[in-house]
Formats: structure tokens, C-alpha cells, sequence
């Protein structure tokens, strides 16, 4: 081959190569192929956003045993209600809470400001009839007095961290004869039995009385109580719970109570699931 043919061939070989180089960097930097690229991120991104947004709701819908114990099994609807709008109203005036110092947070940062509140650190269902409570508008009452003079349509129970350490089936028992009570006192009353809280992994395992194991046993017994009729079972530790069922740590500063404002959210949910339930609005 002639030296002048042999360069004019190279020639060629490198116009070739150049053109097909050229297409290849255009084609991977195009616009759609950046859109497609977005695209993806976006999906991927939007995928990891909702798996982690349903890991709370996840982990309550689902029963298990763990070490923390077997949680109570959910109400049918729990999934409806959850989701209900934030502007449902419905009224409080004719409405009691009862309950020990989680139910004390309540009455003062829920802004329930329309209920009353027969509440006290250290309430159980073994001194819960001789307890006197200061309550607004009425005085200084007892349980019995309360209920024999003012009629409520709406009563909210929640009792048990103070009783952990007697025996089990002997709470179980005190609190059903604490329902019947004020079923009673208050015929046309709903009832509402509120779960009790969960504690932080703290003390869940350092105590061996008041743990999650035992304030699941517990809960688990009095969800067997509700009807769904007139007494209902709202449990709201799937708000406050971390991803392994206890009270998350940065919602607690004692390792068992809210921070304030976590209690104006706990009565937000009170109130939407009230009126899930009942019909009111």
C-alpha cells in the first residue's frame, strides 16, 4: 500500500470513530434523558418518604408478640379515623375525664378547656372512690358525688400505671367494677377506656414493674372490655411510640409524661375519634 493511501485510510478509520463518539456523548446528556434521570430520583425519593411516614402505623396495625409484649389487636376502623381532618369539631361541655397524672397533663395543655376533669397523681382503681377533686364550676367532689349530680354523655377512663405491682387479674377486676360503676351513675353515658401510655426504653428496662411488657398485658385486658357500642377502646401510643413500641425518648423528659405539646395533639385525636364513633359533629 502507497504511503499516501495508507494515511488517507487512517484518516478515515479516526473520522469514523470521532462521529460515533459524538453521537454517544449527545445521546447521554440529551434533555429527555436528564427528565428520565429526575424522574428517578423523585420516584426513589418519594418511595422512601411514605415507607418511613408509615412505619409508626405499620408497626401498631400489626399484632405481635416482642419484648415488649403482644399488643392489643385494632378496632376495624382505627385505619378511617386515623386519617380523619383536623377541622372536625364536635362538643366537649357534657364530657368527663378520669384518670392519674397523664390524664392531669390533659386537663392542662390539651385545650379541652369545656370538660371536666376528675384527675390526680397517683389515681388507681383502688382509691379512686376516696379521692376529693377540685373540680371547676362544681367544688370539691368525690367520684360518687360527681356523677350523682351532674350527667355526662361522654366519660374517658384511663387507669393502670398507678396499679402496676398488684396482682393482675385482681386490677382487671377493680377496673370493670370501676366501669360498671359509672355505667350506673351514668346510664346514657359512652365510655371511652383510654390506653395507658407507653414509658421510654429507659425505663422499660430498668423497671421491673412499670414496663411495657406489663402496660401491654394490661392494655390488651381492658380492650376485651369495650363493645363498640357504648364503651369504646382508644389506644394512642402509635402517636407517641418509636419504631419498637415505646415511648420515644425525645417526646419525654421523665421517661414516662409528654411534653406539653404533645398532649394538645393527644386531644386532637380524642376529639376526632369521638366523633368517629358517635356521630357527632
Amino acid at each position: 500500500m502507497k504511503h499516501s493511501n495508507f494515511f488517507t485510510f487512517l484518516s478515515f478509520i479516526m473520522l469514523i470513530v470521532i462521529i460515533i463518539l459524538f453521537m454517544s456523548f449527545n445521546k447521554q446528556f440529551s434533555p429527555n434523558s436528564v427528565v428520565d434521570a429526575a424522574n428517578n430520583r423523585t420516584q426513589n425519593n418519594t418511595m422512601a418518604t411514605t415507607s418511613a411516614s408509615n412505619l409508626d402505623k405499620t408497626e401498631y396495625h400489626t399484632t405481635k408478640s416482642d419484648s415488649i409484649g403482644e399488643k392489643p389487636k385494632e378496632t376495624t376502623d382505627l385505619l378511617l379515623t386515623e386519617t380523619i381532618a383536623e377541622t372536625i369539631t364536635i362538643s366537649m361541655k357534657d364530657s368527663l375525664f378520669i384518670g392519674d397524672s397523664r390524664t392531669v397533663g390533659l386537663s392542662e395543655y390539651a385545650c379541652i378547656d369545656d370538660a371536666d376533669f376528675f384527675s390526680d397523681v397517683g389515681m388507681s382503681v383502688y382509691n379512686i372512690y376516696q379521692k376529693t377533686i377540685s373540680v371547676p364550676a362544681v367544688g370539691k367532689v368525690t367520684l360518687h358525688e360527681l356523677l350523682t349530680h351532674k350527667t355526662y354523655h361522654k366519660i374517658y377512663i384511663m387507669l393502670g400505671i398507678n396499679e402496676m405491682g398488684y396482682d393482675f387479674d385482681n386490677i382487671v377486676v377493680h377496673y370493670k367494677k370501676l366501669v360498671e360503676f359509672i355505667k350506673e351513675k351514668q346510664p346514657e353515658a359512652t365510655l371511652f377506656i383510654q390506653a395507658n401510655l407507653h414509658v421510654t426504653k429507659v425505663r422499660s428496662n430498668s423497671d421491673k414493674v412499670i414496663n411495657n411488657h406489663n402496660i401491654n398485658q394490661l392494655n390488651t385486658a381492658l380492650s376485651k372490655i369495650a363493645d363498640n357500642t357504648k364503651i369504646f377502646y382508644l389506644d394512642v401510643n402509635f402517636m407517641f411510640d418509636d419504631e419498637n413500641g415505646h415511648l420515644s425518648s425525645d417526646k419525654s423528659n421523665d421517661n414516662t409524661h409528654l411534653y406539653a405539646k404533645y398532649y394538645a395533639e393527644w386531644g386532637k385525636w380524642i376529639i376526632n375519634q369521638t366523633a368517629a364513633r358517635i356521630g357527632e359533629g
